[in-house]
C-alpha cells in the first residue's frame, strides 16, 4: 500500500504544479535576483511551504510558467531586483522609444523641471511621433518630460538632450556614460529617442534601468498618468494620453514605457502593483503588425506569474510564523 501512496503523491505533485527542492532549481523555477540596483544577478528559489505538521514538506507550489512569445523577456521584483522569469534576457536588441527612459532619468537628474527649453530647428524637424514643437518655441522642461514618457515625443527627445548637453552628440556620451555607471554592461545608446538606430539593450539591462527611474517621484507620476495636457505655441494645448495600454488593460499598472520600430518590433517595459508588491515585465521583440497584442499579452501574463509566486512566498512565511 505504501507503494501506492507514494505513487499518488507523486501523480498529485506533478499535477499540481509541485516540483521537489532537492537536485537543484527546476525549468519551473525562477530566475536569478539583483541584491541591489545594477548588482549580478544569481539564482534564487520562492519560499518552500510548511507540511501539515509543521516542518518542511520539500516541495514548492508554482503555478504554471507563462507562455510568452516575445523573443527575449524578463520579470523581476521591483523592490528587491529578485528575477522571476528570463527568456533570453540578455540577448542584445534594438529597444525603440524604451530608450527615453534613459533620456527622462537624465534629464531629471542634471535639469531642474522649471528650466526653459529654447526649441531648435533640429529639434522641431524630428520625425515622426512627435509633440510639433516649432523652431524657437519656448517651453519648460517640465512639460517636454510630460511629452516625452506619454506620448512618446522624439522631437521632444531632441529638444531634452540638447538643452541638458548642448548637443545630440554630448548627451549620448552622457547615456552611455550613465548606462556604464548602472552596470549595464550590454547596452549601447546611439540617439535620444531610440528612431531605428544602432543602439540596443537587454530585457535585463532595461529592467535594471526601470527600477532606477521609477525612484525618481516625478518619472514614477507621469509614467501611471494617462492623460495630461501642456502648454504649446500661444493659444494652443498639447493634449497627450499615454500610449502605454496596460494602464487600462492591466489591474494594478503603473506604468511604464512602449516602444515600437520595424526593426526592434513591439517592446514593452510594463510595471504593476498589487498586494503591497511591485513588478516589472519587460518584453522585446514581439512581432511588427500584431497590433500590441502579444506584447501586452506577455507582459500580463509574466505579472500574473509574478503575483502568484509572491502570494505563495507569503503564504509560506505566514505558515512558519504561525
Amino acid at each position: 500500500m505504501r507503494w501506492r501512496a507514494a505513487a499518488a503523491a507523486v501523480c498529485a505533485a506533478l499535477f499540481y504544479g509541485l516540483v521537489p527542492v532537492a537536485g537543484g532549481t527546476s525549468p519551473g523555477m525562477p530566475g536569478p535576483p539583483v541584491a541591489a540596483v545594477g548588482a549580478e544577478m544569481r539564482p534564487t528559489m520562492v519560499e518552500p511551504l510548511p507540511s501539515p505538521s509543521g516542518g518542511e514538506s520539500g516541495l514548492y507550489l508554482l503555478p504554471a510558467r507563462p507562455h510568452v512569445r516575445a523573443p527575449s523577456a524578463i520579470l523581476v521584483d521591483l523592490t528587491t531586483g529578485r528575477v522571476l522569469f528570463a527568456k533570453h534576457p540578455d540577448q542584445r536588441r534594438p529597444v525603440a522609444s524604451l530608450t527615453k527612459m534613459m533620456t527622462a532619468l537624465l534629464v531629471l537628474e542634471h535639469a531642474d523641471l522649471a528650466e526653459v527649453v529654447t526649441v531648435s530647428r533640429k529639434a522641431a524637424a524630428t520625425d515622426p511621433i512627435v509633440l510639433g514643437l516649432q523652431p524657437g518655441e519656448r517651453i519648460t522642461v517640465k512639460s517636454l518630460v510630460w511629452g516625452l514618457l506619454l506620448w512618446s515625443g522624439n522631437d521632444a527627445a531632441v529638444a531634452l538632450a540638447e538643452h541638458v548637453s548642448g548637443s545630440v552628440t554630448g548627451f549620448l556620451h552622457l547615456m552611455n556614460a550613465r548606462a556604464w555607471e548602472l552596470g549595464l554592461r550590454d547596452t549601447f545608446f546611439a540617439s535620444p529617442n531610440g528612431l531605428d538606430d544602432h543602439g540596443y539593450s537587454t530585457a535585463r539591462d532595461l529592467a535594471i534601468l526601470a527600477r532606477v527611474a521609477l525612484r525618481d517621484r516625478f518619472f514614477a507620476a507621469v509614467v501611471r498618468s494617462r492623460f495630461h495636457r501642456i502648454p504649446g505655441p500661444p493659444g494652443q494645448i498639447h493634449r497627450l494620453w499615454n500610449l502605454n495600454e496596460m494602464l487600462v488593460r492591466y489591474p494594478g499598472s503603473i506604468g511604464v514605457k512602449t516602444g515600437y520600430t520595424r526593426g526592434a518590433g513591439n517592446c514593452l517595459v510594463a510595471a504593476a502593483a498589487r498586494g503591497g508588491g511591485t513588478l516589472i515585465a519587460v518584453v522585446l521583440g514581439d512581432p511588427p503588425g500584431t497590433h500590441w497584442r502579444f506584447a501586452y499579452g506577455d507582459a500580463g501574463a509574466l505579472l500574473d506569474y509574478g503575483f502568484d509566486l509572491e502570494a505563495i512566498s507569503l503564504i509560506a512565511r505566514e505558515r512558519r510564523a504561525a
